[in-house]
C-alpha cells in the first residue's frame, strides 16, 4: 500500500510541477511578445442630450506583397490601411452629420501561405507560390 501511495504522490507531484512550468512559459511569451494592439481612439463627446457615439476602424485598404521565403515557410507582408472613425447616432438611431474620421494609419502583418510543401488556410495555391 505504500508504494502505491508514494506513486500517486509522485505522480500529483509531476503534474504539478509541469502545469508551474506551463505558467511560466506563458507568462514569458507574453512578457517577451511584442504589443501590436493600437489603444482605441478618443472621440468628442455628444454635443446634445440622447446622441450616442460610436468609435470603430474601419478598413479602407489591403496591399500584398510578393511571397517570399522565411526558412521553410513561404510568407508576405500584408499593408492594411486602417480609419478611425467617430459615429455619432441621434436619439431616434439616424446617422448624424457630425460624425468624421481621424488619420488614417498602417499596420502591417505577416502572412503565412506554406508551412514546407503544404498550403496554410486560407491560402490555397500551388506550394511554393508563384
Amino acid at each position: 500500500m505504500e508504494v502505491r501511495d508514494a506513486q500517486r504522490i509522485m505522480s500529483i507531484a509531476r503534474r504539478r510541477r509541469s502545469a508551474w512550468i506551463s505558467v511560466l512559459l506563458a507568462a514569458a511569451c507574453l512578457a517577451v511578445a511584442p504589443l501590436t494592439a493600437r489603444a482605441q481612439h478618443k472621440c468628442d463627446a455628444a454635443a446634445e442630450e440622447g446622441y450616442r457615439v460610436v468609435p470603430s476602424v474601419e478598413v479602407a485598404g489591403v496591399q500584398d506583397g510578393a511571397p517570399y521565403r522565411a526558412g521553410a515557410d513561404w510568407v508576405l507582408d500584408r499593408v492594411t490601411t486602417r480609419l478611425p472613425m467617430c459615429s455619432y447616432f441621434t436619439p431616434v438611431g439616424s446617422f448624424s452629420l457630425r460624425s468624421y474620421s481621424l488619420d488614417p494609419y498602417k499596420t502591417t502583418e505577416r502572412v503565412t501561405l506554406c508551412a514546407g510543401a503544404s498550403a496554410v488556410a486560407p491560402y490555397a495555391g500551388p506550394c511554393p507560390p508563384k
